[in-house]
């Protein structure tokens, strides 16, 4: 059973929900569906973009389930479904109040478990969700995620799994759940001007983000002088980099992403000595 906990793990480090009317239209990852990975985009090593107290806040998730896997054991194992919920003892999966996850994909809607809605995600098919809202505290909040799968051996039907996966069968009692909880999303406080610090300067959220075509970084700053924002994917590379005169209070700088792959991205603003970061997501068809 080891290597069906080592599939469960992967697949879903970080998919956890509550089901809203309001939920966003989340998209697959064209880049991430086309490859050979099972599991979900943004990775653990990616992780999910910052936001800010008061700033809109959306994260588009990309989840690739697998079908069935083998184990020397018993056999072939089909994964019928697997039940995203919130711990017992967890609040809304310890989300930043004022965030919330579901998927537009209504057929994933699953009834409430330990007083938060849950998700069903199919065996064998892609799926997407979205974290999103505007957060109202600040902090770092670490996710806890249980991830209870249905599994049925693929020997009691035939030797084979069926297709699509059959989301009302399965058992529970085959492979216990796992308890997720080293995904973090940061809240930075909302940005006045007494909290600007000695260089009086903010970086802000892109917007919109996730994105296809144009975002716009929006930045404060207290004097004209030269800023920079910068470009860099996940390798360090710098891949687009804009130097502006500054006005005093409120500047922008549109991105073009016609030439980025999808994916996250880090941008910089530099403004006299000091340097500030933030993340974004790149989602081209």
């Amino acid at each position: 059973m080891k290597k069906i906990y080592l599939t469960i793990f992967t697949i879903f480090a970080t998919i956890f929900s509550v089901f809203s009317q309001t939920v966003p239209t989340c998209s697959l990852n064209p880049t991430y569906i086309s490859s050979n990975k099972v599991g979900v985009y943004p990775d653990s090593v990616t992780n999910f973009i910052s936001g800010t107290v008061g700033e809109p806040y959306e994260q588009n998730l990309t989840v690739k389930v697998p079908k069935d896997s083998t184990n020397a054991t018993i056999g072939k194992v089909c994964f019928n479904k697997f039940v995203i919920s919130t711990p017992s003892g967890i609040t809304n999966y310890n989300c930043p109040p004022g965030l919330t996850l579901g998927s537009s994909t209504s057929a994933l809607a699953n009834p409430n478990i330990n007083g938060a809605p849950s998700l069903l995600f199919p065996g064998g098919a892609n799926n997407c969700a979205s974290i999103y809202g505007t957060p109202t505290v600040a902090g770092s909040y670490t996710l806890e995620i249980s991830v209870q799968p249905y599994v049925s051996l693929a020997i009691l039907s035939g030797n084979t799994c069926p297709v699509p996966a059959n989301v009302s069968g399965g058992s529970a009692s085959i492979v216990a759940p796992q308890i997720l909880k080293y995904y973090i999303i940061n809240i930075a406080p909302a940005v006045g001007v007494q909290e600007l610090g000695k260089d009086k300067m903010a970086l802000y959220q892109n917007k919109p983000n996730p994105f296809s075509d144009f975002t716009d970084i929006k930045f404060y700053v207290e004097d004209e002088d030269d800023a920079t924002i910068t470009i860099y994917n996940t390798l360090g590379s710098i891949v687009s980099q804009h130097t502006v005169k500054t006005i005093v209070g409120e500047n922008k700088v549109t991105i073009n992403a016609s030439d980025l792959a999808s994916g996250t991205y880090i941008y910089s603003l530099k403004y006299k000595n000091a340097v500030t970061t933030k993340r974004m997501m790149v989602i081209n068809n």
